[in-house]
């Protein structure tokens, strides 16, 4: 479906939306996988849960350069600032999360700190690195927008008890508690503005863009099951 298929026949429906119509049936089968569910049910195994993290972090880095070519390329003083904080949180607390889990789940410094890649992690960084090097903010949005709208969604989805392991509670907790959801809110609506605005090629590419995102974020759950080679 176009943008303006969709748009004719859902008024007023945000260009988010389309986005995301776009990227099924892979939303869906993230925000609803099996390991948001563990997760939430506190069932989750820790090998996965440690799997997982080991492989999420060896990306963050990236995440924050991408966070950094977002600030050099929004178009206002406030995006700016809302990026900067976010990177702010990302490099602090959540960082702070992560060397917390590995010590609490016996994973010593070398395999986190230089992990063997598993490929849907490298494909990853590719579209991170990708669209930094674009100098393209609506490239960098598309990016960006599928990765925390996507997380904000199974998070807020998780029963309202959380697990009794911090390295899964706290985990839920850092993609739903208020400020990320602002943050959340805001990224669509800058995402919404930046997509009204843009030529159809550009649309085009955004709505390719978050459906590629989509499908590596679905894969990257898959891939925490998955035992070492």
């Amino acid at each position: 479906m176009t943008l303006h298929e969709f748009h004719a026949g859902a008024p007023g429906v945000r260009f988010t939306d389309w986005m995301r119509d776009q990227a099924e049936p892979h939303w869906t089968r993230m925000t609803t996988h099996r390991f948001a569910r563990e997760l939430g049910a506190d069932s989750l195994d820790d090998a996965v849960a440690g799997r997982y993290l080991v492989q999420d972090y060896a990306f963050v880095g990236a995440f924050v350069s991408l966070l950094g070519t977002a600030i050099s390329l929004a178009p206002t003083m406030p995006s700016k600032r809302a990026f900067a904080q976010f990177a702010a949180a990302v490099t602090s607390d959540e960082n702070d999360f992560f060397l917390r889990s590995f010590a609490a789940l016996g994973i010593p410094e070398e395999a986190w700190s230089s992990p063997r890649l598993h490929p849907v992690t490298r494909d990853f960084l590719e579209v991170l690195q990708g669209a930094a090097r674009s100098d393209s903010y609506p490239r960098v949005l598309a990016v960006l927008v599928a990765a925390e709208w996507s997380y904000l969604t199974w998070a807020k989805a998780c029963p309202a008890a959380r697990p009794g392991r911090f390295w899964l509670s706290e985990w839920i907790e850092l993609h739903a508690i208020p400020p990320f959801e602002a943050f959340v809110t805001w990224l669509r609506e800058e995402t919404d503005r930046t997509g009204a605005s843009a030529g159809p090629d550009t649309r085009r590419m955004m709505g390719e863009t978050f459906r590629r995102m989509m499908a590596l974020e679905e894969a990257f759950f898959d891939a925490a099951y998955e035992e070492p080679a």
